[in-house]
């Protein structure tokens, strides 16, 4: 399995940018017109950066450079293919709690989501499935993202 590439950790890092601004202007507005648009926006990115860590794993099922064909190979390229669509439809279902019901709810759900997704991650490098480097900027992310979303929550919910 080859390195993270530098440039993949400085665009998994850019990623919460959006997180951090949602969630400050979010904080910061006492409440009025951008607060209902920004909140739409977080759950909408959330679940965007959910189905994008999805297709992480989707990508890495599919790879077809395989040395050695390995025992059991295929029950992990199932495993890898679901842990590539599940995280798309968690969040397809936190935007439509949003839309539909309440954005708070929605961004609970995120919050749950991004925090199995960060065990199960860490599952599959454990077993070598994922790059070196990969789960410490992985970690990273996660615990801005879940800061971020946790103090909207608690922010908007008290």
């Amino acid at each position: 399995m080859k390195k993270l590439p530098f440039l993949a950790v400085v665009l998994m890092l850019a990623g919460v940018v959006p997180f951090v601004a949602c969630s400050a202007g979010i904080v910061f507005f006492d409440s009025g017109v951008p607060v209902p648009n920004l909140l739409m926006m977080l759950v909408t990115y959330g679940a965007v950066s959910l189905s994008f860590m999805g297709a992480v794993h989707w990508g890495q099922a599919l790879q077809t450079d395989r040395l050695i064909m390995t025992a059991g190979a295929d029950e992990v390229d199932n495993l890898r293919l679901a842990l590539g669509v599940v995280p798309a439809l968690v969040g397809w279902a936190a935007a439509c709690m949003a839309y539909a019901w309440v954005p708070l709810a929605g961004i609970a759900l995120l919050v749950v989501a991004f925090a199995l997704m960060a065990v199960c991650e860490r599952n599959a490098w454990r077993r070598g499935w994922l790059p070196a480097g990969y789960m410490g900027v992985r970690w990273i992310v996660t615990a801005v993202t879940e800061c971020c979303l946790v103090m909207v929550l608690l922010v908007r919910a008290f």
